[in-house]
């Protein structure tokens, strides 16, 4: 039981972590108002990553989190094929 639930925080802690380093990269930014430079524009646009090397402006957001949730996911599949192949 234990280990299941192990195995369940991987399809929640990846999204969430995208999510919350996409929330700081935010905050990061409109800290900088109301002059923005190119600077903390590129700043952010890295911060972003990967959702802007696919999608510009705020759709990066809700790329990194179904980015997180399908890592996630990934993850969590392998494990579990991973302990049902492995002896106990």
């Amino acid at each position: 039981m234990r280990q299941s639930l192990r195995k369940l925080w991987l399809l929640i802690v990846l999204p969430l972590a995208f999510l919350l380093k996409d929330l700081i990269a935010t905050m990061a930014v409109l800290s900088t108002e109301p002059g923005i430079t190119a600077k903390a524009a590129l700043y952010y646009r890295t911060a972003m990553l990967p959702g802007t090397l696919f999608i510009g402006g705020g759709g990066a957001m809700l790329f990194n989190f179904i980015f997180g949730a399908l890592l996630g996911l990934i993850l969590y599949l392998r494990a579990v094929r991973r302990s049902r192949t492995v002896p106990s």
